[in-house]
């Protein structure tokens, strides 16, 4: 028998796929992580046409949690399932063969600060697969940078004021956003950061009615999307300049590339795609009010998994509209 209670108030706060990129999880508010099978959701998309609910799917595994706590981030690396919880990331041992979550191998505990005294929730983990080493952006400001042969903390990233909503990196570059209104730029072994964009303080970007706040940021070797209260634009890199502000009509918690396509998400029912120079080239409905997680891949399937306040989980195997609703719970 389904929870009404969970079908009505769960909301997916994190996401992430296997490194074979044959399994989604999914992290709720509710201290459970879903699991499903991408191959089975890519034969489901084959059989349907012009109905996208006609065949939503059930997640093959729902692992509750010990600590019951709110899943405020995910990510894999290798075998194993990494969870970002309050104060400390854990490890889950995943066979892939049987599609089972063993269990808790490890246990990274993060500093605690003498001047932040409340829970230190790990909002975002990005992995850096080539180096092997997680950055963790959290609720006390910092950015960590774990290594995950050994465990250990090897670097704190130390500059913004407020907590930190999102981590991107690529090529040694990494970017941070913050809830103090401001994209740091960091250099990947250095502890104190490069560069700074503070989006607020553009007229063209601003929207006092939001906030100053950053609820994201993406970067690749040459160009830095980010947004938040202020309005969804396209920075270069080298010289820190905004290229592009475009429409997105309301707050914005969740951006990325995709080739040559940029997205976006967040407190409206639709994910916009766009391309570099601001024009809509997609308009995808969704089934939650608000998105506060995406993640996407292109081997060995293509597949976007779209999800927020809601019990149910959008995917666009094509990456262009939607056409298979998930279940978070059985009926």
């Amino acid at each position: 028998m389904v929870d009404i209670k969970k079908c009505f108030y769960t909301t997916i706060l994190s996401q992430t796929i296997s490194t074979d990129g044959k399994y989604l999880f999914c992290g709720s508010n509710f201290g459970e992580i879903l699991v499903y099978s991408i191959e089975r959701i890519a034969s489901c998309s084959e059989t349907i046409t012009n109905d996208p609910d006609r065949l939503p799917t059930d997640p093959q595994l729902v692992f509750s949690l010990p600590e019951k706590c709110q899943v405020y981030s995910l990510a894999f690396h290798k075998d194993f399932l990494i969870v970002g919880l309050n104060g400390e990331i854990c490890g889950y041992q995943w066979n892939g063969k049987n599609g089972t979550i063993g269990k808790k191998t490890w246990t990274v505990k993060l500093p605690a600060s003498t001047e932040y005294t409340d829970i230190n929730e790990i909002n975002y983990l990005w992995m850096d697969k080539d180096e092997e080493i997680l950055y963790a952006g959290c609720g006390d400001n910092v950015m960590y940078a774990v290594s995950l042969e050994d465990g250990r903390v090897i670097r704190q990233y130390q500059g913004h004021v407020d907590y930190i909503h999102c981590v991107s990196g690529c090529a040694g570059k990494i970017a941070t956003a913050s809830e103090d209104g401001s994209i740091l730029l960091w250099d990947a072994r250095q502890a104190k950061f490069t560069s700074k964009i503070e989006p607020h303080t553009s007229q063209a970007l601003n929207r006092s009615e939001f906030g100053k706040w950053q609820g994201t940021v993406s970067i690749t070797e040459d160009w830095l999307v980010c947004g938040g209260g202020p309005r969804f634009s396209l920075w270069h890199l080298r010289s820190l300049e905004c290229t592009t502000d475009f429409g997105f009509p309301d707050r914005i918690h969740v951006s990325g590339f995709i080739d040559d396509i940029i997205y976006a998400g967040g407190d409206c029912k639709n994910l916009y795609q766009y391309s570099f120079n601001g024009d809509v080239t997609a308009e995808i409905p969704l089934s939650a009010p608000a998105v506060y997680s995406v993640v996407q891949q292109t081997e060995p399937n293509r597949f976007m998994a779209i999800a927020g306040a809601a019990s149910q989980i959008d995917v666009c195997t094509n990456f262009s509209y939607r056409d298979i609703v998930l279940n978070a719970y059985k009926k």
